[in-house]
């Protein structure tokens, strides 16, 4: 018995270790020649690549994308199903020109350019722009100036306030031995510190700007002498959106940080009760699913799979603050309410609860900070509504309509009553028959 069970445990053991040995083997990496893609998707850039075993690219049609010849160490990741690129350690342009062909014939041959991207409203906030040729140095220009402008306002700054501090200890010195006094206006004002700028441009690069129309085409990369370049030849789809519409964000009050989207002019949203909420409007399209994530994502062999025939709304830029909010009851307008920013203001205590209020920049509390969201805001109580975004004419925009509608939930204690009925009814009957045998059984005595 022992001798069994020593014989399980060491075989246990044994596929133990050779478990953990295949995960830890490291995944095998394969130099090759692959695709750098940065797809514009309708609202940003984003950044995936083509490697040798993906032989079909996506693009969206009429747009600017970048696509980039490159060579690199590819391994496949099985944990996520996805390739992976060791950009870091490997990474060689691979120099040539991109050749474009449709039914066998070649429409264009592009070479490569130089571009960069800027983001208006920082890094980590907002969309890029992506800039091309001499827009593109001259915005890198115009940071490295911007940014060299601020740490010398950095500088002087420190200086200022260097002198600021000597002359209120002078100041000081002079009130502590003398007893003079000092107005407000008689002080010195203290040097308003510099802000660095928000705006940012990347480094400019080279690559490849793809603009076509919709169509199925053909992509390679060809040397000087016209040669294809071994693995570079790959099956480009470019596509468009189905329709347009209106999108909205919808942040409910009591739950700030869980935000729901309503894509579709046919949905119809409900609410308990009366409620408070936040809307935000985006332009939106809607895309073919497979295509769209196999834009966005095709270095994931299974993305998009099995989503030939579905659909999905994509929301893109915002729409202008300028544009109100209009709730209809019965077919008239009950109320319109425009854009105004809030500030999401954390309540004091152990309850670490929250309230949104109307930020005001003039306001002594929101000196130094910035709105936390800019919405419109909707008040609505029991009762069936329809709301629609309006420009500043008036004029509806088209997608923009939804309905609204609020129900009464049963509360649970009506529920648990509710489920006591079948039983109060059975107690019932057991309660009547026997009454009723009670009484037969005196009948019969008597």
């Amino acid at each position: 018995m022992r001798s069994t069970i020593l014989r399980i445990s060491i075989m246990v053991i044994c596929v133990l270790t050779a478990v953990a040995g295949v995960q830890a083997a490291p995944p095998q990496r394969e130099k090759q020649v692959v695709y750098g893609i940065t797809p514009w998707t309708g609202k940003e850039y984003g950044g995936t690549f083509a490697p040798k075993g993906i032989d079909k690219i996506y693009l969206l049609a009429d747009s600017n994308n970048v696509i980039n010849t490159l060579e690199t160490e590819v391994y496949f990741w099985p944990i996520t199903n996805e390739y992976m690129a060791n950009w870091f350690e490997s990474r060689e342009v691979v120099e040539g020109r991109l050749q474009i062909l449709q039914d066998g014939k070649e429409i264009m041959v592009l070479e490569r350019q130089p571009y960069n991207h800027y983001y208006p409203d920082g890094f980590y906030a907002g969309t890029s722009e992506l800039l091309i040729g001499e827009e593109a140095e001259k915005k890198l220009q115009e940071y490295r100036d911007a940014i060299e402008g601020y740490w010398q306002a950095v500088s002087e700054y420190r200086q200022a306030y260097a002198d600021y501090e000597q002359q209120m200890s002078e100041i000081l010195k002079e009130v502590t031995e003398t007893g003079k006094t000092y107005t407000e206006d008689e002080l010195p004002k203290p040097p308003e510190q510099p802000t660095p700028p928000i705006w940012y441009a990347t480094e400019v690069t080279e690559g490849f700007i793809v603009n076509l129309p919709v169509g199925e085409y053909v992509i390679r990369t060809i040397d000087d002498g016209g040669n294809v370049v071994e693995g570079t030849e790959k099956k480009l789809k470019v596509f468009d959106k189905r329709r347009s519409g209106i999108g909205y964000q919808i942040i409910p009050e009591s739950k700030w940080t869980r935000p729901v989207q309503s894509d579709d002019a046919t949905q119809i949203l409900y609410m308990e009760g009366s409620r408070t909420m936040y809307l935000k409007a985006f332009y939106e399209s809607e895309y073919n699913q497979h295509d769209f994530l196999k834009m966005t994502s095709l270095e994931q062999p299974l993305a998009g799979e099995g989503a030939t025939s579905a659909y999905m709304w994509v929301h893109e830029k915002e729409v202008p603050s300028s544009i109100k909010v209009q709730v209809l009851q019965g077919g008239e307008v009950i109320k319109e309410a425009e854009y105004k920013p809030y500030y999401v203001k954390q309540t004091p205590g152990y309850a670490l609860g929250y309230e949104i209020i109307e930020f005001d920049p003039e306001a002594e509390e929101f000196a130094g900070r910035r709105p936390s969201f800019e919405a419109v805001k909707l008040e609505l109580g029991p009762g069936s509504y329809e709301i629609r975004a309006v420009d500043s004419s008036g004029r509806v925009l088209d997608g923009s309509v939804r309905s609204i509608r609020s129900i009464n939930v049963v509360p649970m204690w009506q529920l648990y009553l509710l489920s006591l009925l079948p039983l109060a009814a059975g107690v019932v009957v057991v309660i009547r028959r026997r009454r009723m045998r009670g009484q037969t059984a005196k009948s019969v005595s008597a």
